[in-house]
């Protein structure tokens, strides 16, 4: 019995350890898609995606994407959302980034 429980708390340790693999491998896939200057997954889901503004691009169809490219990783994001690069740092918060767009990952 003793082994049963050790074995079943073991494999609970484990468990973070996976979803933080997860995170991970769908950060660098993200980083290494074009345009991408960087990427972070904040604990409520949210992926940001930060990229320089360009008007060329259809930028609901790139959150779009990124939620395509994170789904094979099972990582847990719920939303992409796409910031502007130059909005970002100097102690300002996510809420201040500037989004150019945004899109579900649940679907």
């Amino acid at each position: 019995m003793r082994l049963k429980s050790l074995f079943v708390a073991l494999a609970l340790m484990a468990v973070p350890t996976i979803a933080l693999a997860d995170q991970d491998s769908a950060l660098a896939a993200v980083r290494s898609s074009p345009g991408v200057l960087d990427a972070k997954i904040d604990d409520r889901g949210n992926l940001w995606v930060m990229v320089i503004k360009n008007v060329k691009v259809a930028w609901d169809q790139y959150a779009i994407q990124m939620c395509t490219v994170v789904r094979p990783h099972q990582a847990r994001v719920f939303i992409a959302r796409i910031v502007d690069v130059t909005t970002v740092g100097g102690g300002k918060k996510p809420s201040e980034w500037k989004q150019l767009a945004s899109a579900s990952c649940g679907k």
